[in-house]
């Protein structure tokens, strides 16, 4: 089950109605890939990436103590890695009014498709040669890249 939340004036909330299949994306890292990288030629610019695409027909939540926990949830969450962590202590109707400019939703999964593109179809020698401008990168994402296809590399 996938559940969120989205801002009401968001004009897909409009189809969320336990019916219509939708598809949720969610990409890892991802970054360009340099044809220079590679020992072999001749070769292309590509784009490696990792992406997980999830299927389902979503169904709004829109019952204040159903949509409310998950919002605590994911906000103590998020606060736990801050220096100065917010309590998430509102006035009430304060807090009603946000609760009511947003749409919950929860998807029960029909499909997950998974994918890596991270040069797997080149030589030993190709990919290390990404792995090391990708590891030299001051890019997060070419960086987070990096250490996922190194993870994947098979030994040799």
């Amino acid at each position: 089950m996938l559940r969120g939340h989205l801002a009401r004036a968001n004009p897909h909330c409009r189809l969320f109605d336990g019916q219509r299949q939708s598809l949720a994306i969610f990409h890892g890292p991802h970054a360009y890939v340099s044809p220079t990288w590679y020992t072999t030629s001749p070769a292309v610019p590509t784009w490696n990436y990792a992406a997980v695409h999830v299927y389902g027909a979503p169904r709004p939540i829109e019952e204040e103590a159903r949509l409310s926990a998950p919002v605590d949830r994911l906000a103590a969450v998020y606060e736990a890695k801050q220096l100065q962590p917010w309590p998430g202590v509102l006035p009430p109707e304060y807090r009603a009014k946000m609760l009511q400019g947003i749409l919950g939703f929860e998807m029960e999964i029909g499909r997950i498709e998974g994918k890596f593109k991270l040069g797997q179809n080149r030589s030993r020698q190709d990919q290390l040669g990404v792995l090391a401008r990708l590891e030299s990168s001051p890019d997060p994402q070419a960086q987070a890249l990096a250490a996922l296809a190194r993870a994947q590399l098979p030994p040799g």
